[in-house]
Formats: C-alpha cells, structure tokens, sequence
C-alpha cells in the first residue's frame, strides 16, 4: 500500500498542476481507500469530508457511493456505529437513483450485514452477507466471497449462542447449566457454495463454533493462536470474537460460583485453568457491573457472594410518593413565583 499511496499523492499534485479535477477526485477517492487500509483513519476521514463537499455541489452520483461506502467504513473502523449507519444510508440513498455494478452492490450488501452485527440483529446481518456472497459468487470474487461466507458463519454462531447458552450483553446470568445445548454449523458449511471455498478461512470459524459450544476457554484460546492470520486480521470478527471470549469467561465463572456463598479465588483459578490475577480482574469488572451481588476480600483470598434479596416494594412506593411531593412543591413555589412578579 505504501507504493500505492505514494503514487496516488504524486497523481494528485500533477492533476491539481494541470487542473484536472474529475480525475483528482476519482483518485482521491482511492488514496481515501488506500489509507483506511493502512489504519490512518484521521487522515482518510478529512480526505473524505472534503472530497464529499466538492462531489454534493457536482452532484456526480457514482463517485458519492462509492466514497459515502468509504465514509461508512472508516467510522467503523473508528467504531462510530452511528456516524458509520448515516454514510451507509447517504451511499443507499445515492445509489437508488443510478446502476450500480454487482461488485459495488456487493460491497454495500456487506456493510449493511456489518452495521446489523453491531446491532445484534443476527439474521438480518446473515441475509445481507447472503446476499453479498451470491453476486461476489457469481463474479468469482474469491477472496471477497470468503469473507461474506466468514461473515455468514459468524453470524450464525452468534445467533446460536445467544439462544442456546442465553448469553447476552449483561454476561451470562441465566445461562443452560446442562451443558446438552449445542451448535452446529455443519449446514452452512456443507453447502455447495462452501465447499467450494473450503480452507483455512472454514475451519477456523468451525473450529471456533466447536470450543464455543463446548464453553472451553483453553480451546477457544488455542484456536485464536492457531488461526490468528484469519480471525485477528478482520475488525468485525476480531471484535465479535473479543466479546464471545469475554462472555464465556463470565459464564463460566458464574457457573462455578454459583453453589457458594464464599469461595477461595485460587479454588476458581485452578478450576478455571486461569492465572488468578485474571480471575480478580474479571471478578472485580462483574461485580462493579452488577453481574452478581459480592465482595472480594483479598486479605484472606476470598471471594463472599452475597444472594440477591427480593425488592422492598414498601421503599420504592414511598420514594415515589417524595418524588411526587417534591413535583408538587416546585410547581406550587414556580405558580406563587410568578403571582408575586406583578405585585412588585
């Protein structure tokens, strides 16, 4: 990329010489490109901005889709969901009143898919990577469409361990002890697409179904290791993948915590296989959280669980009844405020 963007710097000064614009544009759009792939978010993000006030006055329609797309993907990458879903429907919006070519369309499907998986709506996000995956298919896109079908399967596990382990964004309270629940994504795997794309890219987004399904962090870990050129690489799976580890480890924490009211932290280290000043730190994060209702008295080494006492009804009325007081007393000085005012 390096070279690229070199080149494209050296483009740029000679169509401002020679005051070629829709050129400069069209290659400023790719430098923008070429940066976020190198991470320099700040700096693609200002080429963006000003490219996209020149492209609203000449109103050139194609080139704000593909630079809005841009736009939405470099304030993901900065994890601006909200600022990322705008671009994304301003690149929408453009695109409705043109042809858009398969591979760009494909790109947006992709986004979107991207967009919904930070949203946890799961089987949204699934049918836009779907979606993205048939037309990149169909054009032989090969690296493109392995990442949709990545994309696919990791929507798919997260969907599923979400229903089946009740894992959730406030850690896994409520979570299946049985341990029978299972996933499995062999269907999406033995499709006639799939095996087409079989590799490394497959087995690794298995593999990480199989340790998830099981609830084993050494085997979830070991896969990461394994497989880091194709989960560490991607900002959405890497992140996803972040918080599937963290949500494990909370659940099963709270699954060898539960029959006690007070536990040795080294008890939970050994049983967890987890060096203890980990275990402190996650204990500590679920109990400023609200997770579970405890203390950590790291005199003696102990963790005290304190069981969750049903709610004083009698407490929350009358706090109600003071904020209904005080309501009332406001209004009636605020009423008697402005009766006084023409009087003086």
């Amino acid at each position: 990329y390096d070279m690229q963007r070199e080149i494209c710097e050296k483009i740029i000064v000679w169509c401002q010489r020679e005051k070629r614009t829709f050129l400069r544009q069209r290659v400023e759009a790719k430098l923008a490109a070429i940066l976020f792939h190198q991470n320099e978010f700040g700096e693609a993000l200002h080429l963006i901005d000003r490219l996209l006030q020149e492209l609203k006055k000449i109103d050139d329609k194609q080139l704000l889709v593909e630079t809005h797309l841009m736009e939405s993907k470099i304030h993901f990458g900065l994890r601006n969901v909200p600022k990322a879903k705008a671009a994304l429907t301003a690149s929408r919006t453009a695109a409705n009143a043109i042809y858009v070519a398969p591979n760009l369309q494909a790109s947006i499907d992709t986004m979107s898919g991207t967009i919904h998986t930070e949203e946890s709506d799961y089987n949204t996000a699934h049918s836009y990577f779907l979606e993205a995956f048939e037309q990149l298919d169909q054009l032989n896109e090969q690296s493109q469409a392995v990442k949709c079908l990545k994309y696919m399967m990791l929507c798919r596990i997260l969907d599923s361990l979400t229903k089946t382990l009740k894992l959730s964004a406030k850690g896994a309270i409520g979570v299946d002890k049985t341990g029978s629940s299972s996933l499995d994504v062999s269907n999406l795997v033995t499709s006639r697409q799939a095996v087409k794309y079989a590799g490394r890219d497959l087995e690794a987004m298995t593999a990480i179904a199989k340790a998830a399904s099981e609830r084993s962090l050494n085997d979830y870990e070991k896969v990461l290791a394994d497989y880091a050129a194709e989960l560490q690489q991607d900002l959405l799976i890497k992140h996803h993948l972040h918080i599937l580890q963290e949500q494990l480890l909370e659940s099963n924490l709270i699954r060898i915590m539960e029959p006690y009211s007070c536990v040795e932290l080294q008890h939970i280290s050994s049983l967890m296989d987890l060096p203890l000043a980990v275990v402190e730190k996650k204990l500590s994060q679920m109990i400023l959280d609200g997770k579970f209702q405890g203390i950590l008295d790291q005199g003696k080494g102990q963790l005290i669980i304190y069981e969750e006492g049903e709610k004083d009804k009698a407490m929350e009325k009358g706090l109600q009844v003071l904020e209904n007081l005080d309501l009332v007393v406001t209004t009636l000085f605020n009423t008697a405020k402005q009766l006084r005012t023409p009087m003086l």
